[in-house]
């Protein structure tokens, strides 16, 4: 997961079942105290934001990305002009050097950039222009040609649950020794908003609950120098 600016675990949440003294000697007191119900929660915020951590913040599933370069050409694509709005294109990554070809429904017209529209060429998108020769709603023909691009995607909201087990490696440094923390098994889930705007570094803030394995639930282990 990355560089972490806050791991921790809290205090255990304890249910007890009491058995309560109804003798004179010892009314309501307890005589014999069964502990029915341990849970305990833990929380940590990354700030490496890679494509496994958004999935985790965004309950999704991240795939690999790739557009192909290709063009339209001979094939144009049917939009709908919206006046001073962009309306997103088939493809992204326009090549400048060969700019779209715009035409009416018809392929009578030939509209000009600048004047009729403008082009959005890293997004793919186009914009009829106020003032211009394009009608608002009308159906234009667009030839164009765009470049190979890839990257990641992130689909939200693709899982429902979330399950991992959790090491962190840190070290005690009033002590001057290696440490970690090891979680067996957690339900994570995202505790907090992703700034997608922020003028800061993020962070991603995850809670989940410590869950019982076989191994146990979590340990701390110190490594002496």
């Amino acid at each position: 997961m990355g560089n972490a600016k806050e791991f921790s675990i809290n205090a255990p949440s304890v249910e007890k079942k009491e058995l309560l003294g109804y003798r004179r000697s010892n009314y309501g007191k307890t005589i014999k105290s069964v502990i029915n119900k341990i849970e305990q929660e833990l929380k940590f915020a990354l700030t490496d934001i890679n494509r496994k951590n958004l999935a985790l913040a965004m309950f999704g599933e991240d795939s690999d990305y790739s557009q192909s370069a290709g063009s339209s050409a001979g094939s144009p694509e049917t939009v709908t002009a919206r006046l001073d709005k962009w309306v997103k294109l088939s493809h992204r990554n326009l090549d400048p050097e060969d700019p779209p070809v715009v035409k009416d429904s018809s392929d009578t017209t030939t509209y000009t950039e600048g004047d009729d529209y403008e082009i959005d060429y890293p997004v793919g998108r186009i914009k009829a222009l106020t003032g211009g020769s394009i009608n608002d709603g009308e159906q234009l023909h667009v030839e164009s040609t765009w470049l190979a691009q890839s990257g990641f995607q992130v689909k939200g909201l693709e899982r429902q649950k979330i399950e991992a087990s959790l090491r962190l490696v840190g070290r005690d440094q009033a002590n001057s020794r290696d440490c970690e923390v090891i979680v067996y098994k957690a339900e994570i889930t995202p505790s907090g908003d992703i700034g997608w705007l922020a003028d800061d570094f993020a962070a991603l803030e995850f809670g989940g609950k410590i869950l019982d394995t076989e191994n146990g639930s979590w340990d701390v282990i110190f490594f002496q120098e």
